[in-house]
């Protein structure tokens, strides 16, 4: 303020200028700040999505969860998380990697029941099983495919000419789930699953 008035008493021009300056610095400072601000405030939100949507849907199952962490259900020797996010395959198997699992892996009909008992009758899910350019089915834990024509939907596979991801098929009149193929880029929800004996729980 000093610094003012001594401009002030030398000159009313000087004055003006040295105040209109101080508030363009104020400005500036405080565009600077929003601009800052509304990138934090998008990054929060992009990440609140990520992390806020990945929660257990709503299920009848009250089974035990066991050593498994709050929202996940226990099966054997593996915890199921079951993720009412709408996703790519390439995007859920990434958020299932954040949890420390991977895209659920279909061992056997019993587990493919089971898991049928828990999820909602009319969702699609994916699950950890691709098939590469090449025609080269691989899950994503890298256990070996051994077809089972028992998991398939009746005429599945279907899409030998691309890419495809399998999930498992929403029915409302079938006992349990079975697979299907489409394009990895469509979205579904998800299951992702941690085998118990790895540690991470």
């Amino acid at each position: 303020m000093e610094v003012q008035q001594r401009l002030c008493h030398t000159s009313k021009v000087a004055c003006v200028m040295f105040t209109v300056l101080l508030l363009l610095s104020f400005l500036v400072i405080g565009i600077i700040t929003g601009l800052n601000f509304k990138n934090k405030s998008q990054e929060d939100q992009t990440r609140g999505l990520l992390s806020d949507d990945i929660t257990p849907i709503p299920f009848h199952y009250k089974g035990d969860k066991g050593l498994c962490s709050d929202g996940w259900v226990l099966y054997k020797n593996a915890c199921y998380l079951i993720v009412n996010f709408y996703g790519t395959w390439e995007l859920s198997k990434s958020l299932c990697h954040e949890h420390g699992a991977h895209l659920m892996v279909v061992n056997s009909e019993e587990e493919l029941v089971f898991i049928s008992r828990v999820v909602q009758k009319s969702p699609d899910y994916w699950i950890g099983l691709k098939r590469d350019t090449m025609g080269q089915w691989s899950w994503v834990n890298r256990d070996n495919y051994h077809s089972n024509p028992h998991f398939w939907d009746e005429n599945k596979p279907a899409h030998w000419d691309i890419e495809s991801c399998v999930y498992l098929k929403g029915s409302d009149t079938v006992h349990r789930k079975l697979m299907h193929d489409a394009d990895c880029h469509s979205e579904r929800y998800h299951i992702c699953e941690q085998k118990l004996e790895t540690g991470m729980w």
